[in-house]
């Protein structure tokens, strides 16, 4: 896509930045929605796709299968041309390999790296069903932490129930944004 985010995009991505700031992930700053489209391919045709290249330490092979268009954007510290002509970098391995998932699934998923940290995305969500043939995904982003740091900055949590907060916060948010 090669438009300018709607204004309505970016909105629901600020919006979706304050609502994770009010439910206690004060860093998360950044939000990239992104559409994401089946090129070609099955499921399982994907799936093994995907897993041969994660046992051959290979990036998976993401734009052979699916198109990636970032169509709204929010940040207190880049523009969305920046986010969008890093996106390559930014996304990591570890997100890059849940795209299959997050695309099969049904709503809501979401995929972390825990070690993400700077611009890298921290996490992936998808609140709703897939519509018209693409998913909607949020990549979500605190630039001064890993959510592994975030771990020791609240005493006697785990990653399991992090990510539990973080599934809380985004079933919660999918029934307050509607993207289409």
């Amino acid at each position: 896509m090669n438009e300018s985010p709607t204004k309505t995009a970016d909105a629901a991505a600020e919006h979706i930045v304050r609502h994770f700031q009010s439910k206690g992930f004060a860093g998360i700053t950044e939000a990239l929605i992104i559409q994401i489209r089946l090129r070609e391919g099955d499921r399982a045709e994907i799936e093994a796709a995907f897993e041969a290249a994660h046992e051959k330490d290979k990036s998976p092979p993401v734009q052979k299968y699916f198109e990636i268009h970032p169509f709204g954007h929010y940040s207190s510290f880049r523009s969305f041309a920046e986010a969008k002509s890093a996106i390559n970098t930014d996304v990591t391995m570890s997100i890059r390999s849940e795209i299959p998932r997050l695309f099969f699934d049904p709503a809501p998923v979401v995929a972390e790296d825990p070690l993400a940290s700077g611009t890298k995305y921290d996490a992936i969500l998808k609140l709703r069903e897939n519509s018209d043939g693409y998913a909607i995904a949020i990549l979500i982003n605190d630039p001064d932490a890993s959510f592994l740091d975030y771990i020791g900055t609240r005493p006697g949590s785990d990653w399991q129930k992090i990510m539990g907060e973080i599934e809380i916060a985004s079933a919660s948010l999918g029934d307050e944004i509607n993207l289409h």
